[in-house]
């Protein structure tokens, strides 16, 4: 059953659009408790919503001391990026009607809100605060270990073996009608044609030097050039077209390590005996498992442990084939391949995100832009090296050799 107070149907109710508008007595309705006074701490990490943390002042011997209160970003080129992803719809789809039956753990939630637009442009999520038994994982000071990698391939598993050929991944808030796999930031990914060439002058002037500055980068640098270049949006629609071809399951979509939450190393429990909580299901969606786990390795692992990737790949294969026997058709090698595949896409996914973020950090090196700024550092190198180890050059070269160029944009309409 549903936490004490959560809604199910909060859809037409009034509702705060900014964390100024919460009120004691709304949080009171929510949570079914009284509350007397919040404090509210910003969460770091959002990038489509911002996230707050709300230290509650409560009379209820079973109320939650604080809960965390998601809401939609308050820059409209967040939000408008969210909406043709349709991400704030997913994620309210999610808590409403399927988090209860997905086999993995997912914080609760106390109630959502939507605007009732066509893209819920506004929301709130009121859940629970995971910190309160648990930490997440920080993809600079502190990202997934091998031992923790592992474990969250095993709950991938099971996650994917639920719902693998399912109805549920028809839905039309999760999978295409027509059945064809699109990455969540399919415009994203096909804007490096774009976004390649003022980006990587970005980076030279954020960290004073080139991405692509050693010898041992020329593979990266002939490997961008196809991607970012007159076929690149042919080239991702041959990927998509092979991962288009597989069995498909529902994916979290961003299984990255600030998304992953453990019980608290404080308690010391084994990482067997840890539950790993996956927050941020706004980029859910339909496809094979290759994806996910591009998401979660290659953006987030040190290159000492990422370099497991395949052996902890078959040992999600055999899990995934134990739990369910069906999915046996879909081969370990189809799975290494698309997992490779979706670097590549994932690779041009980045460098247009990095231009956004990184083009609002000041140069100099305050706190918050130095912290930015060995994030995204520590995510390009990391994603450099599993270009390389995974040898994705020759893949898409050969993909490439029958793709032809792409037609011309179309120019703007007149005014």
């Amino acid at each position: 059953p549903p936490p004490p107070g959560r809604k199910d149907n909060d859809m037409a109710e009034d509702f705060p659009r900014k964390m100024n508008d919460i009120t004691n007595e709304w949080l009171s309705k929510v949570l079914g408790v009284t509350v007397m006074g919040y404090e509210a701490k910003y969460i770091e990490g959002g990038v489509l919503s911002d996230a707050f943390k709300l230290h509650l002042m409560t009379y209820a011997d079973d109320a939650p001391s604080s809960v965390v209160i998601k809401i939609a970003s308050q820059h409209k080129e967040m939000r408008d990026l969210a909406l043709r992803g349709n991400s704030y719809n997913k994620e309210l789809n999610f808590f409403k009607n399927l988090a209860k039956d997905v086999p993995i753990s997912t914080p609760k939630v106390y109630g959502c809100f939507a605007d009732g637009s066509e893209g819920s442009e506004y929301f709130t999520i009121v859940m629970e605060d995971l910190t309160a038994h648990s930490k997440s994982f920080d993809q600079v000071d502190d990202p997934p270990d091998e031992a923790f990698s592992r474990k969250l391939a095993l709950e991938a598993a099971k996650l994917h073996a639920r719902f693998w050929e399912s109805e549920v991944i028809k839905l039309p808030w999760i999978g295409r009608q027509d059945n064809l796999y699109v990455f969540s930031l399919d415009s994203m990914t096909k804007s490096g044609k774009t976004s390649w060439a003022p980006f990587r002058d970005l980076y030279k002037q954020t960290y004073g030097r080139d991405l692509l500055d050693r010898e041992a980068d020329q593979p990266v640098e002939e490997l961008t050039e196809l991607l970012c270049g007159p076929k690149s949006v042919g080239i991702i629609e041959k990927i998509y077209d092979i991962l288009s071809s597989r069995p498909k399951t529902l994916l979290h979509g961003d299984m990255r390590g600030d998304n992953v939450f453990r019980t608290d190393p404080a308690t010391g429990k084994s990482v067997e005996d840890s539950t790993i909580t996956f927050i941020d299901w706004q980029l859910i969606h339909a496809g094979p498992p290759g994806p996910e786990f591009m998401v979660a390795w290659m953006f987030s692992l040190e290159p000492a442990d990422r370099r497991k990737d395949k052996d902890m790949l078959k040992q999600y294969h055999d899990k995934l084939v134990e739990l369910n026997p069906t999915t046996a058709a879909y081969t370990y090698d189809m799975l290494l391949e698309d997992y490779s595949l979706s670097c590549c896409f994932g690779w041009t996914t980045l460098i247009t995100v990095a231009l956004g973020s990184l083009g609002t950090l000041p140069i100099d090196d305050n706190p918050e832009a130095a912290r930015m700024k060995q994030l995204w550092s520590s995510i390009f190198s990391r994603s450099k090296i599993t270009l390389l180890d995974l040898d994705c050059l020759s893949l898409v070269k050969t993909l490439a050799a029958d793709v032809p160029d792409d037609p011309p944009a179309e120019p703007p309409a007149a005014e």
